[in-house]
C-alpha cells in the first residue's frame, strides 16, 4: 500500500492517553527539517532521525491526581508502519518517513504537576501519547 512522504513544513499535532491532560492543548507544529535529499512540491522530505531528534518545547499538563500544573517533555517515534524502508536518500540511509498512522510520543515529567495536600507527581514517569500527522498536497508523492 502506498502512503505519503512526510517532509519539512508538514504539521504535528500531539495527544496524550487519558487522565492526563495537556494545558493548554498545543498546536499543530509544523516539522522544522528535512534531511532526507529529495524535495517533494519544494520541501524536503524527512528521515526517522528528522523526527526523533526533533526537540518540541515543554508542555503543561495535569491529572486528577495532581491538579496544579506541571511540564512534560515531548520525544516523538517513529514506528515501522511510518518507515518506508527502501527509499534512498543523499545520506545513504535507507528509510523515508510516510504518514502510515499516528507517531508514538513519550511525554517525561520535567517539572512535577502537584495537588493542594503537597503531593507531587513522580519526575521522570513517562505518559503515553500519539502524535497525528497532516501533511497537504498538490499532488501526492507516495513509497512505502
Amino acid at each position: 500500500m502506498q502512503k505519503i512522504v512526510v517532509r519539512q513544513g508538514d504539521t504535528v499535532t500531539l495527544t496524550v492517553n487519558p487522565p492526563v491532560v495537556l494545558t493548554p492543548p498545543p498546536p499543530p507544529v509544523p516539522l522544522p527539517l528535512g534531511t532526507a535529499g529529495f524535495r517533494i512540491e519544494q520541501h524536503v522530505a524527512c528521515v526517522p532521525g528528522d523526527i526523533e531528534s526533533w526537540v518540541i518545547p515543554p508542555v503543561g499538563y495535569w491529572t486528577p491526581a495532581f491538579q496544579n500544573s506541571g511540564t512534560l517533555s515531548v520525544e516523538l517515534k517513529v514506528p515501522p508502519a511510518n518507515r518506508a524502508t527502501y527509499a534512498r536518500t543523499s545520506r545513504g540511509e535507507k528509510e523515508a518517513v510516510v504518514n502510515g498512522g499516528p507517531f508514538d510520543v513519550v511525554f517525561t515529567v520535567a517539572s512535577p504537576a502537584s495537588n493542594s495536600a503537597g503531593a507531587t507527581d513522580t519526575p521522570g514517569a513517562t505518559y503515553q501519547g500519539k502524535a497525528t500527522l497532516t501533511c497537504p498536497r498538490g499532488r501526492p508523492v507516495t513509497a512505502g
